[in-house]
C-alpha cells in the first residue's frame, strides 16, 4: 500500500492499461472473502463449543450413569444376539435385529464423554440369562427378560434425570425413557 495525499492506494503490479487488475480485488469479492472468513470463524467457534459441551458441567451422577449404562447397553446387545437363530416370532426377530445398532451408538457417545472427563471406560459385563432352547417358549422368555432389563435401564435414566448436570447426558436419559418406555409397552402387548 502507498500513501498519496492522505489516501491509501493499492500497489499495482504489471504494465499497460490493465496494470494491476489481477492484483486488485474487486469490492464484491472483498465482501465475499470477508463473509467467508467470518463464517469460518463462526464454525471454528461452534466446533470448540461442541467439544467443550462434552466437558461442560458434569457431576458424579453423570459419570455413574455413563459407566453403568455402557454395561447395561452391552448386556442388551448380548440379549439381542442370543435371539439370533432361536426366535420364531417376527416381533422378536425384528426387535433383536434393531437393538444392537442403537445401543452401540449410545455406547460410543458415553465412552467419549467418560474419556473427555478423564474417567475410565468400563468393559461390558455379559448378560447372564437362562433362556430355553428356541421357539415360542424362547420368544416368551426372551421378551420377559428384555422387559425386566429395560425396566432397570429406565430406573437408571430416571435417576440421572433428577441428579445429573451434563446436558447431553440428560438428553440421552430422556431418549432412553421415551424409547424404552415404548418398547416395554409393545413387549407387554406381545406377552398379553
Amino acid at each position: 500500500m502507498t500513501r498519496s495525499r492522505g489516501r491509501v492506494r493499492p500497489i499495482r503490479f504489471g504494465k499497460g492499461p490493465n496494470r494491476g487488475a489481477a492484483a486488485c480485488v474487486p469490492q464484491h469479492m472483498r465482501w465475499k472473502m470477508t463473509i467467508a472468513a467470518l463464517l469460518g470463524l463462526l464454525l471454528a467457534v461452534a466446533g470448540c463449543s461442541a467439544a467443550a459441551d462434552s466437558n461442560a458441567a458434569h457431576g458424579e451422577a453423570d459419570v455413574a450413569f455413563s459407566t453403568d449404562m455402557i454395561r447395561h447397553h452391552q448386556q442388551t446387545i448380548d440379549l439381542a444376539e442370543a435371539a439370533q437363530g432361536r426366535a420364531t416370532s417376527a416381533y422378536v426377530r425384528e426387535l433383536s435385529a434393531r437393538l444392537p445398532a442403537r445401543e452401540r451408538a449410545d455406547i460410543t457417545m458415553m465412552e467419549s464423554w467418560l474419556r473427555s472427563w478423564g474417567e475410565p471406560v468400563p468393559m461390558g459385563a455379559p448378560a447372564k440369562v437362562d433362556l430355553p432352547g428356541e421357539g415360542p417358549d424362547f420368544d416368551r422368555a426372551w421378551l420377559t427378560a428384555l422387559s425386566e432389563h429395560l425396566h432397570h435401564g429406565l430406573l437408571m435414566a430416571e435417576t440421572v434425570r433428577k441428579s445429573g448436570r451434563h446436558g447431553p447426558t440428560l438428553e440421552l436419559a430422556e431418549k432412553i425413557i421415551r424409547e424404552q418406555g415404548v418398547t416395554q409397552q409393545k413387549i407387554a402387548e406381545q406377552l398379553a
